[in-house]
């Protein structure tokens, strides 16, 4: 794989203060053709606080890599191997119920292009409360505030009635902005 990894700043950290660490990350997917060795021993720390920019050349791993760490991979067509280790949770031997709570708590991703992570049969307020609501145990009406709030904080102008479009109704930036 030829993904770069860099952290803002100093060197990567290693130990305890490290937030997210990926250790020797192997992806395989099996399919007709043979085995195809989607990433092939990634390694990375990310200190709490600090950004982390994955780049690479299309087919490099990015996004299996991060699809990896969210536990979105089909278990029947992929071997992972090596560690990823969350706030001190190991993800690669996680139940999808432990995933289920770090996801969108602890741990997301913005898609590139959000129209096709964004539902289009609900709107973009709901599909911000809701896991809102999931992880915290807000009412709906605590939510949709909540989702009101965080679209006034990325910039969509006019939040309160914006919550209630649909994905479509927004522009590609605020689609992401919303994500």
């Amino acid at each position: 794989m030829s993904t770069s990894t860099k952290t803002e700043g100093a060197a990567a950290p290693t130990g305890p203060e490290s937030f997210f660490s990926v250790r020797d990350l192997r992806v395989r997917f099996s399919t007709e053709d043979g085995v195809v060795k989607a990433v092939d021993g990634l390694s990375f720390d990310v200190e709490r606080g600090r950004t982390l920019g994955i780049v690479g050349e299309s087919g490099s791993g990015k996004s299996v890599t991060n699809l990896t760490v969210l536990g979105l991979h089909n278990p029947k067509t992929t071997t992972v191997d090596g560690e990823i280790v969350l706030d001190g949770k190991e993800l690669v031997t996680a139940t999808e119920k432990e995933l289920e709570k770090l996801r969108g708590n602890k741990v997301a991703m913005i898609f590139q292009d959000p129209l096709t992570a964004l539902s289009p049969y609900y709107t973009v307020g709901r599909q911000i409360a809701e896991p809102y609501m999931k992880h915290t145990g807000a009412s709906k009406k605590e939510a949709r505030a909540r989702a009101i709030e965080m679209l006034t904080k990325v910039g969509i102008p006019q939040p309160k009635s914006r919550v209630d479009d649909y994905p479509h109704q927004f522009s590609g930036g605020m689609r992401q902005r919303a994500m």
